[in-house]
């Protein structure tokens, strides 16, 4: 999940996780990449690495497709991410300083 520094892109971490939690019926790889607008490549490790950390969960569905679904520590970690990133970017609010 490294960018080139080595750290994840939290945006792109948020953007995955997003989408799955807007599928709550568990969602393809393939449709994930399109939605959140990333190359499968990225999508493949990215997904990897959130299983690991215990965000995601895989299941196969009855025809045998892997799906990606939520879990809750992964909704959790969503919510921090947004607020997050929310007050460290602004939310469309004028920056003071």
């Amino acid at each position: 999940m490294p960018t080139s520094t080595g750290r994840p892109d939290l945006f792109v971490v948020v953007r995955l996780l997003e989408v799955v939690a807007a599928h709550p019926e568990g969602i393809r790889k393939t449709p994930l990449q399109l939605a959140a607008g990333v190359n499968y490549t990225v999508v493949a490790r990215y997904v990897e690495q959130l299983v690991r950390r215990g965000l995601v969960d895989l299941r196969s569905d009855t025809e045998g497709n892997e799906l990606v679904f939520l879990t809750r520590r992964g909704a959790e970690a969503l919510q921090f991410l947004v607020r997050g990133i929310g007050e460290v970017v602004g939310r469309g609010e004028p920056t003071k300083i």
